[in-house]
């Protein structure tokens, strides 16, 4: 899959006018601190995900895992 490499694909709709005004420099900046927070935000709930697996007993957390789609 390819990685959403501008501004408009990643927000997939009509950028406002104000951002629609600035320069592609500045929207390629934009574009890749949207991609960094994305990363991070998927890596801080994964991470969230597995530590609440900590509270759930050895032997069901595949089951649970399984269950929960993780």
């Amino acid at each position: 899959m390819r990685s959403k490499s501008t501004l408009a694909e990643q927000i997939e709709g009509l950028l406002p006018d104000s951002i629609e005004a600035l320069d592609e420099e500045h929207k390629q900046v934009l574009a890749d601190a949207l991609r960094q927070a994305r990363r991070r935000q998927a890596a801080a709930l994964e991470a969230a995900a597995e530590d609440s697996l900590s509270h759930i007993p050895f032997f069901l957390r595949g089951a649970v895992r399984k269950a929960a789609g993780l």
